[in-house]
C-alpha cells in the first residue's frame, strides 16, 4: 500500500490508476511511427531488429521502402544476404542484416514463415532477446506481455519507490508489477503509450517533467522530492 498526501491507496487501486493515465496520456501524445499502425508481428520484429541500438527518426527514414520491397520473410530469403546488407548499410551495424537474413531462414523452415507466438520461441531465433520478443507478442499480437527497457523500468521503479539498477530489466519484481498493470487489458497501445510517457515526460536525469505528469500524486519519487524542498 502507498501512502497519498490525503489517504492511503491500495496496489490494486493504484495498478488501475497508472493503467488509465498512462492511456489517457498516450490517446493525446503518442508518437506515430509507421511500425505502429499496424499490429503485424512480422513488421514489428523486423522494426524491433532495425531499432535495435538505432533512434527511431533514422529508423523512420527507410523502414517504409524496406517493408515495401520485402513484405515477408520469404522475400527477404530470397533476396539474398548481400542485398539486405546493402539496403540497411545507412545505418549501420552489419551484423543486425546478417541476423536478419539467418532469422528469415530458420523461421521459414521451422514455422512454415509464420512468427513464433511463444517468447520461448522467438528467443531462439538468431538475434532475438527478451526484449525483442517481448515487443513481438505485445506490439505485434497484443498479448499482455510486459515490454521492459530502461525506460519502463525507469517510470515504474520511480513510481514504486524501487531501487533501480542495470539488472532491474531482468528484474521479476519489476516484471510482476508491469504485469500486474497491463493484466487490465489493450497491452499494445499501454506498452507503447508507456515507452512515449517515459521518453517525453518521466525523462532520464535529475529533473523529470513532474509537475505536468498525471500520476504525481501516487508517485514515490514526486512525493520525496516534495518533503526534501
Amino acid at each position: 500500500m502507498t501512502m497519498t498526501k490525503d489517504k492511503p491507496i491500495t496496489q490494486i487501486e493504484i495498478n488501475r490508476k497508472i493503467w488509465e493515465e498512462i492511456l489517457r496520456w498516450g490517446d493525446k501524445n503518442m508518437r506515430d511511427y509507421p511500425w505502429r499502425h499496424s499490429p503485424d508481428g512480422y513488421k514489428i520484429l523486423i522494426a524491433e531488429i532495425i531499432l535495435h541500438r538505432t533512434k527511431a527518426d533514422q529508423v523512420n527514414m527507410i523502414y517504409e521502402n524496406f517493408i515495401n520491397t520485402y513484405p515477408d520473410l520469404r522475400s527477404i530469403a530470397e533476396a539474398g544476404e548481400d542485398k539486405i546488407k546493402s539496403d540497411l548499410h545507412s545505418l549501420g551495424l552489419a551484423w543486425r542484416s546478417e541476423l536478419l537474413y539467418s532469422m528469415s531462414l530458420e523461421i521459414l523452415e521451422k514455422y512454415d514463415g509464420t512468427i513464433p507466438r511463444d517468447k520461448a520461441d522467438l528467443m531462439d531465433l538468431p538475434g532475438v532477446g527478451h526484449y525483442i520478443a517481448s515487443a513481438v507478442l505485445c506490439f505485434g499480437y497484443n498479448l499482455p506481455e510486459p515490454v521492459i527497457d530502461t525506460n519502463t523500468v525507469r517510470v515504474i521503479g520511480r513510481i514504486f519507490g524501487l531501487k533501480i539498477t542495470d539488472s532491474s530489466r531482468r528484474s521479476k519484481k519489476f516484471k510482476k508489477f508491469m504485469s500486474d498493470i497491463i493484466s487490465h487489458g489493450r497491452p499494445r497501445e499501454f506498452s507503447l503509450s508507456l515507452i512515449d510517457f517515459a521518453s517525453l515526460i518521466c525523462t532520464a536525469g535529475a529533473y523529470p517533467k513532474c509537475n505536468i505528469c498525471p500520476l504525481k500524486d501516487i508517485c514515490s519519487y514526486h512525493l520525496n522530492q516534495k518533503e526534501l524542498t
